[in-house]
């Protein structure tokens, strides 16, 4: 069994449904699982708390933070980033401009922007 195997790695399936959460896509399988893995080490994390008569905040802070980090080393994710450079994507540099071309442009001259300012 790999490690991928053994943390619940699964290939993506194309046709699965995604939720869209704070304009990002989530599996709302991960995210059931997520949220239910962080609340239950958070309510653990408070119960050892009380058990012992010391700070609720930190303890439930440190459950909540532990089960973030389980979380995040169990569920992958399942974007695929790749980086192309302006060669590779056909994109012209001069259709967009360059940084140095948008500095000394003549419409952002140092009395345009103070003159703003006013």
């Amino acid at each position: 069994m790999s490690k991928a195997e053994f943390f619940g790695a699964r290939q993506v399936d194309s046709s699965e449904e995604y939720i869209e959460v704070w304009n990002d896509l989530v599996s709302p399988r991960d995210l059931t699982w997520s949220l239910a893995i962080c609340g239950g080490a958070t309510v653990a994390a408070l119960l050892i708390a009380t058990l012992l008569s010391s700070s609720l905040f930190f303890w439930g802070l440190g459950g909540s933070v532990a089960g973030f980090i389980v979380c995040a080393v169990v569920f992958a994710p399942k974007r695929v980033v790749r980086i192309v450079s302006a060669d590779e994507s056909g994109v012209n540099e001069s259709a967009y401009g360059s940084a140095d071309s948008a500095l000394t442009s003549p419409e952002l001259s140092a009395n345009t922007v103070t003159g703003a300012a006013r």
